[in-house]
C-alpha cells in the first residue's frame, strides 16, 4: 500500500523529537550575531550606512519576534506531546 495511502502516525516521542528540534532552531536565532555592528566607516558613505543601521535594527527586531513565536511553538509541541503521552497512558490502564 503506498504511503500516502496509510496516512500519518504521530508518536509522543517523535513530538518530543520534534520540540526539541524546533528549540535549537531558536537557539540558532538567538545566538546569530548583527554583523552590521561597527562597519558603517569602512562603507565609505553615510547613506549607505545608514541604510546598513536601518536593516540591522529591523532584523534584530523581527529576529527578537521570530525566536519567540518558534519559542512558543516549541513549548506548545512540548505541552502536546505530554498530552498524548497521558492520554495513551491512561488509555492503557483502562483496558487493562
Amino acid at each position: 500500500m503506498p504511503d500516502a495511502a496509510r496516512g500519518f502516525a504521530v508518536t509522543p516521542a517523535s513530538l518530543a523529537l520534534l520540540a526539541s528540534a524546533v528549540g535549537r532552531v531558536r537557539d540558532e536565532l538567538e545566538r546569530t550575531a548583527d554583523l552590521g555592528d561597527g562597519v558603517g566607516p569602512a562603507l565609505g558613505s553615510d547613506m549607505v550606512a545608514g541604510a546598513l543601521h536601518h536593516f540591522v535594527t529591523g532584523w534584530h527586531d523581527g529576529r527578537a519576534q521570530i525566536c519567540a513565536d518558534v519559542g512558543q511553538l516549541s513549548d506548545l509541541l512540548t505541552q502536546a506531546s505530554q498530552a498524548y503521552g497521558n492520554t495513551d497512558g491512561d488509555l492503557a490502564a483502562a483496558m487493562s
